[in-house]
């Protein structure tokens, strides 16, 4: 029984260019528990424990169902979780293709309570995560900076079932399906 989640995943050359990008505002939370770049993605859904049987009736959904078209993908603003104030998460977030993510998260949520498949269901905001902070802290000075020198770009062709159990580096490809070309 693994820790499933369904997500996009960035391109190597997407997240080399986001770590060069963002190190210099991340460096300060070195010593926090960062995210490793080869596992960073944009989850759509984090779903969790799944026996067997409900694992195959969600990887037979993912195969058939039309999930819709590929789309473009720009990521440049950094953000926290629940406020810069009180940061316990660190992200970063996207600005193109905002829409078309959240619409594809919705999609995906709205099968899985067809399936009656129970997943973190908090207020949907398309982001890659990025530090997970020991205890709260004031992020402002990220948010004053707010946007990285370039947003980085990317097509989103894929979504992805992973498993995260044992918080394997990088997470475990289950299923990928592909979305419609551009």
């Amino acid at each position: 029984m693994g820790r499933y989640f369904i997500g996009i995943p960035l391109p190597l050359e997407v997240k080399k260019k986001l770590k060069v990008q963002s190190w210099p505002g991340l460096s300060r939370y070195k010593d926090e528990k960062l995210v490793p770049q080869n596992n960073w993605h944009i989850t759509l859904a984090f779903i969790g424990q799944l026996d067997e049987e409900k694992l195959e009736e969600l990887k037979s959904l993912l195969q058939v169902f039309t999930w819709g078209d590929a789309f473009k993908v720009g990521i440049r603003n950094f953000g926290a979780f629940p406020s810069f104030e009180e940061g316990r998460v660190l992200w970063m977030g996207c600005e193109k293709g905002h829409d078309s993510v959240t619409v594809l998260a919705n999609k995906i949520r709205r099968q899985l309570d067809d399936l009656e498949i129970s997943y973190d269901s908090k207020p949907f905001v398309p982001h890659i995560t990025l530090a997970r902070l020991r205890s709260p802290k004031n992020l402002s000075r990220l948010a004053d900076n707010g946007k990285m020198k370039q947003e980085v770009t990317f097509n989103a062709e894929e979504i992805v079932l992973f498993d995260s159990e044992k918080e394997k580096t990088p997470y475990a490809v289950v299923e990928r399906i592909a979305l419609n070309s551009l």
